[in-house]
């Protein structure tokens, strides 16, 4: 079997000499500015919350900032590494095939919106491995996404805690959309809002449990992110999102290395569903057994059999990106009237808007984010005098726990074209190139941190 680990270290080796120094050493320039600025519109939703900066199309501009700063920058070209090979072809091809299936899409009224969306995140995705091409930058990059995150999370603490002092029941504020306030797109609903916060609980609990960072306040704000945004899953109303906590518990268990902050991430993750989780959340998670009887349950039943039913009926390339809504309403309900939301299930939306070439393309987009995250991993324990206490390494670890989450969430969610995929394919190249661009004063930095650590333990 090949020795990843020597690949790897070849890999950043040859890599090394032929990249100029100054592209793994910076760190403002306007392509990374316009990535931060994308980042804060996709995550505040400012058009949403004040509607005259709709006009602006604040999240376009922010894209080709951030393209044109990477067109004008020769040296932020030079940094693709042969790891985004394999990412840019599978995305290349399912966009090509959702272009095929847009085509043949039995309903055209919103399937190009749904294709332009696609494109979109391969921009993203594209942006993203360009860019974040060194430690320093993932790390702002991160901190922001977590920093925003933190935002939303503390917002819906608060509008629980608020609906319980108005008198409101437990009930009342998670099917009322009492901890939303008034979001939209991914934070549109409980499930949306709990999926996540599971993406960035599992990011935080992997940076905090490898002691990444020395410093106090970082760690502070990595323990306020995960205790926050546990709180959020718990109390969101989403089963999903319990469900991919869950998940997420279950391959720390089995995965990660560092048993101990595992087993504490299980108990911590058992009490808060014992003695935190809403008594209507237990009562709604009690009612799924009994499917047929729950309006909810059933509904996502009927929406997934009908997606297998236009996954029978166009099997190769289905019936066009985002467009079952449409094509649910026209041809496989009774009542044209009726309001149709989505396939609740990122599989059947797969299935039933992709069809076989999508879906096979998205399951190879899977093995090689776990592949690359290994592969990444195992360079970080061969050239990083941190080892398993390394950036790369913790984010590569946690990365793989929110793929699980997301899978498991994903069941009863249509996040298809939500940014957290796309957003963990780009995250996966950016720790992997980040680990062979890594500075010799950052390993040095890392070989002192690990001295004194040491020094420490023995006295």
């Amino acid at each position: 079997m090949e020795d990843y680990a020597t690949t790897d270290a070849a890999l950043a080796s040859s890599w090394s000499s032929s990249v100029a120094r100054p592209a793994a050493e910076a760190r403002w320039s306007l392509a990374f500015a316009g990535l931060l600025f994308y980042v804060v519109v996709e995550y505040t939703r400012l058009p949403a919350m004040y509607p005259f900066l709709a006009v602006f199309r604040l999240g376009k501009i922010a894209i080709v900032l951030a393209a044109l700063g990477y067109l004008v920058s020769p040296r932020l070209r030079a940094s693709a590494r042969p790891a985004t090979r394999g990412f840019d072809l599978a995305i290349l091809v399912f966009a090509l095939g959702c272009f095929v299936s847009a085509l043949l899409a039995p309903q055209q009224g919103q399937v190009w919106e749904g294709f332009l969306n696609v494109l979109g995140w391969g921009v993203i995705y594209f942006l993203i491995t360009r860019i974040l091409i060194n430690p320093w930058r993932v790390r702002v990059f991160l901190f922001l996404v977590l920093l925003l995150n933190l935002k939303l999370a503390q917002h819906a603490i608060r509008q629980y805690i608020t609906g319980r002092a108005m008198g409101l029941s437990d009930m009342r504020i998670i099917t009322g959309g009492g901890l939303i306030g008034g979001s939209t797109g991914f934070f549109a609903n409980a499930a949306d809002l709990g999926l996540a916060m599971c993406v960035v609980w599992a990011i935080a609990w992997a940076l905090l449990v490898g002691k990444t960072e020395k410093k106090k306040l970082p760690r502070v704000f990595l323990i306020i992110c995960f205790a926050l945004f546990l709180l959020v899953i718990v109390l969101c109303g989403s089963r999903g999102a319990v469900v991919g906590a869950g998940a997420i518990v279950l391959a720390a268990l089995a995965r990660t290395p560092r048993k101990i902050g595992a087993v504490a991430l299980a108990l911590l993750f058992l009490v808060c569903i014992s003695l935190v989780l809403p008594d209507a959340s237990k009562q709604r998670f009690r009612s799924a057994w009994d499917w047929e009887n729950d309006a909810n349950a059933a509904s996502r039943v009927m929406f997934w059999k009908a997606g297998l039913r236009m996954f029978w009926d166009y099997p190769v390339f289905g019936v066009g990106p985002d467009n079952f809504p449409q094509v649910y309403r026209t041809q496989y309900l009774d009542s044209p009237n009726a309001v149709v939301f989505a396939a609740h299930s990122v599989y059947i939306q797969a299935l039933a808007e992709t069809g076989l070439v999508g879906t096979a393309l998205l399951v190879a987009l899977v093995v090689l984010f776990l592949r690359l995250n290994a592969r990444t991993r195992k360079h970080a324990l061969a050239s990083s005098p941190a080892g398993r206490r390394s950036f790369e390494y913790c984010l590569a670890l946690g990365l793989d726990l929110v793929l699980v989450g997301y899978l498991a969430s994903g069941a009863f969610l249509s996040v298809l074209y939500y940014p957290h995929l796309w957003i963990l394919l780009g995250l996966s190249v950016a720790a992997n190139t980040a680990s062979a661009n890594k500075l010799p004063q950052e390993q040095a930095a890392e070989k002192q941190s690990q001295e004194r650590d040491f020094a420490l333990a023995a006295s």
